[in-house]
């Protein structure tokens, strides 16, 4: 045979492995391989580097996006409007403000910072969306749905929406750790901005602030001084009943139940968040002291940090690693 044949015969070979499989236009091979090209170049880079090599720094994969504040809790997927993102990355709050194009290497970009980041705990999506890759309506069914067992993501209509670089563990983990608020399609910076601005007060502003006149200044508050207690007294019993705490990492939920005094078991409640969980408690009336709502707060936020962080929870006892 001609070598000039055989050669061309050769690369023929190769180049068939990046054309679509099937009628569906996928090639699972071509995104495996890419994906790994990608980490390759991450580590050339200095990100994504092993652990057992170095502190690994953050984001931990490159990409398109501009880094404001580490510590802060909000990342911003501005999807297909690279506009959005030098105004938004300027906003407080904001960790990190990217974009995002494809239903599949992209989406496993976002995971891998999110997740090495525990301070992220929203993902807002704004801008355009893409009319071919569907990324939004992708992460919206990964939130919703999850992914089956090749790690496909459910009822997902970008093309080829599968995690192949991913573990189960680490979509799980994105899934529990931040929650998804919805913009797609809103590409005003202005109200993208007041939304941000508003998980910030939600999260950490619950005192009512009253408008003060521009020629008038605002009074110095005064506050009485109290001394902080470091001894635990006993409680006295809640008469509607105790509560036990556990956490089922596999499924990825906090599980209150609820007992009667008299050791009848009596309600139950399962949720990733324990602000919902105590939320739900206070709904339905379960509670009658302000001192056993303060311990299961505080309770039900060690066992959202065991199940975020992956340690081990029991109630009454200091946080481990499994």
């Amino acid at each position: 045979m001609d070598p000039d044949k055989h050669a061309i015969k050769r690369v023929m070979r190769v180049f068939r492995k990046f054309l679509p499989e099937d009628e569906s236009g996928e090639n699972v091979r071509a995104v495996t391989m890419f994906g790994k090209m990608l980490r390759f170049k991450d580590i050339m880079n200095g990100k994504g580097i092993p652990s057992w090599l170095g502190k690994p720094g953050w984001p931990v994969t490159s990409g398109s996006y501009i880094v404001s504040d580490k510590s802060a809790y909000i990342a911003v997927c501005a999807l297909t409007s690279p506009e959005l993102m030098e105004p938004l990355s300027k906003t407080h709050g904001v960790a990190i403000t990217g974009r995002l194009v494809t239903a599949n290497l992209g989406i496993e970009k976002i995971i891998q910072n999110i997740i090495s980041n525990p301070n992220i705990r929203y993902l807002l999506l704004c801008g355009k969306e893409s009319p071919v890759f569907h990324p939004a309506q992708t992460l919206h069914c990964l939130f919703h749905n999850g992914v089956n067992p090749q790690k496909r993501i459910l009822d997902a209509k970008g093309h080829f929406p599968v995690l192949n670089n991913l573990e189960n563990e680490q979509i799980e983990r994105f899934r529990q750790q931040v929650e998804l608020l919805e913009l797609t399609d809103v590409v005003d910076a202005d109200v993208i901005r007041e939304k941000i601005l508003g998980l910030e007060k939600k999260a950490f502003y619950t005192a009512v602030k009253t408008s003060i006149p521009q020629n008038q200044k605002p009074a110095v508050d005064q506050f009485i001084q109290l001394r902080p207690s470091g001894e635990r007294k006993d409680f006295t019993y809640d008469p509607n009943g105790y509560f036990v705490i556990t956490v089922d990492h596999k499924k990825g939920k906090i599980i209150l139940r609820h007992y009667e005094t008299d050791n009848t078991p009596a309600h139950e409640i399962k949720a990733r968040r324990a602000d919902s969980i105590l939320r739900g408690l206070i709904r339905e009336g379960l509670l009658s002291q302000l001192s056993h709502a303060g311990y299961l707060g505080i309770e039900l936020a060690k066992a959202e940090t065991a199940l975020r962080m992956s340690l081990e929870y029991n109630q009454d006892h200091p946080l481990k690693n499994q």
